[in-house]
């Protein structure tokens, strides 16, 4: 059944934001409750063109034309896929099955009313998919019979990596991904999805299984339109990929979810789910439950091991090791052992606002690793060409220590002043582990600072590529507004200026002022 409900007639102290309606959708085959979702705007206009007069005729035979009934329809006929299920994109969680038609609505309204109900259009904003609009659904794939009532709900995309792989005989016995591996394993195998404190779980593979090193900007911009789809759905979201670009994907997904409000949690495995001293299942477990807390921590993070770690300050460390990931320049957002342990001081606010999502991603651009002796005439070259032919809008150097270069190569300073002209964004980055760039502590970095070099402070490469690849991406920032974005915090990705470590020599005062502030 649907009905509308008339939320500013029941109490008139509601906001602007409270003022919309909402559709009950029940009887769903595969969650036994009640899920509250907003219409969408198609959904909305479709049912103000259907709203007809209620023609009931009084004791003295004048129409009543104060009232309005509002018939909402639901064309089962007109679904272009139903009894089909799709393959990716995910798009919406639901079978068309599963939409009963509805009857009447229960509430009288007004036409000014109604009105005042349609949300604005806005591509960004998380709204309902309604059937005839979209072509894919997820096959839902129930793992066990849970009282939905009580559980929350998660959804697992999984897009291959080592944890679906397994021996591929074809191939010489090197690993390869098997499709339907994981939703038969977390059917029959994982038995702690039975215990009452774990929520309900539906599972999605893609089509095909990628690995990790072939997932790029597309993949990314698909994650996070499935997420979108699917956001009013679900209590959180669980990411099951490859561990060799994790870091960039859940970079990417923190710029892309704006205003996110509920947690998106990365993970997977050093050893393949089929082996029997597997990663995984601790790894896909505690994932689970940290998308499904009652405090959850409502941003893109990657649970590795034992550690939950923000997702945007994120990287790949170990190859042959559990401890795969860690976050060089900020503590971990929790920890787990016998309990879980919280930084509740690193955890960022609450989002205001709807989630919008954004996912276009300019990748214009070249990161340079500086090594002692290069030529930098082969640089030049690249800068020249590359803005000539408008394939380079920013140039990322990974430099020494704080940020410093071979000052003394007045041709290389040059090359990077000519850069600057011409257009291109050069961002510092140091190669050290943990650390800031720091660029008028030394000589050398001054000089690059005269040349229009911005310093990216203490972000990751992960997370400076994808962000000025965010940015970029946006379209309405120029050169100098992205220069000057570099050094705030948007996700949590970057340490306040005034929090970072004084540099080396500093005097008491200076280590004593900083002392105790955090910054997220």
């Amino acid at each position: 059944m649907m009905s509308l409900r008339m939320l500013p007639r029941v109490c008139g102290c509601y906001n602007n934001l409270t003022k919309r309606a909402t559709a009950v959708i029940s009887s769903n085959p595969f969650f036994n409750e009640t899920i509250m979702v907003r219409p969408s705007t198609s959904f909305m206009k479709e049912a103000r063109m259907m709203t007809t007069s209620d023609a009931t005729t009084n004791g003295s035979g004048e129409d009543d034309k104060s009232k309005t009934s509002l018939r909402v329809k639901l064309e089962n006929s007109s679904c272009p896929s139903a009894g089909k299920p799709q393959q990716t994109p995910a798009g919406l969680l639901f079978h068309y099955d599963s939409i009963k038609p509805p009857s009447l609505v229960d509430d009288v309204i007004g036409e000014n009313e109604l009105d005042n109900l349609i949300p604005k259009d806005d591509d960004n904003m998380t709204e309902l998919v309604t059937p005839p609009e979209s072509d894919f659904f997820i096959p839902q794939v129930k793992l066990h019979d849970g009282d939905g009532m009580k559980r929350k709900r998660v959804l697992v995309l999984c897009t291959g990596g080592t944890l679906t792989m397994a021996p591929d005989p074809e191939k010489g016995g090197s690993l390869s991904p098997v499709q339907g591996a994981l939703t038969e394993f977390m059917k029959k195998s994982m038995l702690e999805l039975q215990n009452e404190k774990m929520p309900d779980v539906v599972v999605h593979e893609y089509t095909p299984l990628l690995d990790s090193s072939d997932m790029g900007p597309p993949d990314w911009s698909l994650l996070a339109k499935d997420i979108k789809a699917n956001y009013l759905y679900f209590d959180g979201f669980v990411v099951l990929m490859g561990t060799d670009t994790m870091a960039y994907t859940a970079t990417a997904l923190s710029f892309m979810l704006e205003n996110l409000g509920k947690p998106v949690i990365f993970t997977g495995s050093q050893i393949p789910l089929a082996e029997p001293h597997t990663d995984a299942r601790q790894n896909l477990i505690m994932a689970l439950i940290f998308a499904a807390r009652d405090a959850p921590i409502s941003e893109v993070t990657i649970f590795f091991h034992d550690k939950l770690i923000r997702g945007c300050r994120s990287t790949k460390v170990n190859t042959g090791e559990l401890h795969a990931f860690d976050s060089p320049n900020l503590l971990p957002l929790a920890t787990t052992g016998i309990s879980i342990k919280e930084n509740e001081h690193l955890i960022l606010p609450p989002a205001r606002g709807v989630l919008r999502v954004h996912t276009r991603m300019d990748t214009r651009l070249l990161t340079i690793r500086l090594v002692p002796g290069f030529d930098d005439k082969i640089l030049r070259h690249m800068i020249r060409a590359g803005a000539e032919s408008g394939t380079l809008r920013a140039l990322v150097l990974q430099l020494y220590g704080t940020g410093n270069a071979p000052s003394v190569k007045e041709e290389f300073i040059e090359c990077l002043k000519e850069a600057t002209e011409l257009g291109i964004l050069v961002v510092a980055a140091t190669q050290c582990h943990i650390g800031s760039v720091m660029m008028g502590h030394y000589a050398t970095g001054r000089a690059l600072e005269r040349a229009g070099v911005v310093s990216s402070n203490d972000m990751t490469l992960e997370a400076t590529a994808c962000k000025i690849s965010y940015l970029m991406g946006r379209s309405d920032l120029s050169r100098d507004e992205i220069a000057d974005l570099m050094t705030v915090s948007m996700r949590g990705e970057v340490t306040h200026t005034d929090a970072l470590p004084p540099p080396p020599f500093s005097s008491a005062y200076q280590r004593g002022r900083l002392k105790g502030k955090y910054f997220y």
